[in-house]
């Protein structure tokens, strides 16, 4: 039997994919890749552990998949949030892309679905309304979290040119927002008080998990090889957003907004250093259309139903104050 693996099992993604893989293919169809051990839910999944940032990864992985008789690969393991350990995040993230994607060669991997982020494409002043796949990837350079990803999705468009036999499928999907989703962006909506940057009000896309996961799934369906944007049908408003959420917004000059960003995170206090600001001042919106045609993903979640969906989760007393309010 030929099986799928899937890396970074224990990211809320990951385990999700494999729980729905091991419903429609069985426990033995699926090898979960990770250095922790997959969810107890997921009794029976077949577990190799590895690290991705020790120095033999590559050779590791290329045993697992010839062991295991590997045909298609999911890789997951990235981080959601920006991180401080910068030096530990690019080796997971860039380099272990990359020691995948030679293991997945030698080993005769027929496909490889990338997950990234359409926050590569970077927040400009000079981007246009809907991003599309061929539109340059240009995120600021200080944001190592945007540029780690950037790197790993130049290592997949490296060996796809390389070795033409074997699909690679990159999957950008917008910032997940949804029940139980915990990163970045949900953090700002726990807030009661959220700065915003003086004089902008750009549109933003939250992606509910269920449309994630879909996207996972008709991407190892269709198995069509380059890049596609997965995003919610309709963007909303930065400050709409906040609004719904019952946030108070905290306006603040773009230069100091800069300099509090960096300051705080340099001091261990912020979620993201100053560079993360870009993408509440600029635009960076990403076309489905792409996925629509190619991979015959339709989203069902508009993103301020996915802002709904974890407002009704985590915080139900503004949920209901809202519905009262538009009632």
């Amino acid at each position: 039997m030929r099986r799928i693996a899937v890396t970074g099992t224990a990211s809320f993604l990951g385990a999700r994919i494999v729980r729905r893989l091991v419903e429609s293919r069985g426990p033995d169809a699926v090898v979960a890749v990770d250095i922790a051990s997959p969810p107890k839910t997921l009794a029976g999944v077949r577990h190799r552990q590895l690290d991705f940032t020790r120095p033999a990864s590559d050779q590791q992985m290329l045993d697992v998949f010839r062991e295991e008789d590997v045909d298609s690969v999911v890789h997951l393991a990235f981080f959601t949030n920006p991180r401080r350990d910068a030096s530990h995040a690019h080796e997971l993230e860039s380099i272990g892309t990359l020691g995948l994607f030679a293991a997945a060669a030698a080993a005769g991997v027929e496909h490889v679905v990338l997950r990234s982020f359409t926050a590569v494409y970077g927040a400009r002043g000079q981007n246009p309304n809907f991003l599309t796949e061929d539109w340059p990837l240009r995120p600021n350079p200080a944001l190592g979290w945007a540029c780690d990803k950037l790197e790993a999705e130049q290592h997949a468009a490296a060996f796809a040119r390389r070795y033409p036999r074997m699909t690679v499928s990159v999957l950008r999907f917008a910032p997940l927002f949804g029940p139980r989703v915990r990163n970045f962006y949900t953090a700002v909506f726990d807030r009661r008080v959220v700065p915003v940057v003086m004089g902008y009000d750009p549109l933003i896309q939250l992606l509910h998990p269920e449309d994630a996961l879909a996207a996972l799934e008709a991407a190892l369906a269709r198995a069509r090889g380059g890049a596609f944007n997965v995003v919610p049908k309709t963007p909303i408003p930065l400050l709409t957003a906040l609004h719904l959420g019952d946030k108070l917004p905290l306006p603040i000059p773009h230069p100091l907004a800069y300099a509090a960003a960096d300051a705080l995170w340099a001091a261990g206090l912020g979620g993201a250093p100053g560079a993360f600001v870009d993408y509440a001042r600029f635009l960076c919106v990403a076309d489905g259309a792409k996925a629509e045609r190619e991979l015959g993903f339709v989203p069902r979640f508009r993103s301020r139903e996915a802002l709904t969906a974890y407002l009704e989760y985590r915080h139900p007393r503004v949920e209901r104050r809202a519905a009262e309010v538009h009632a």
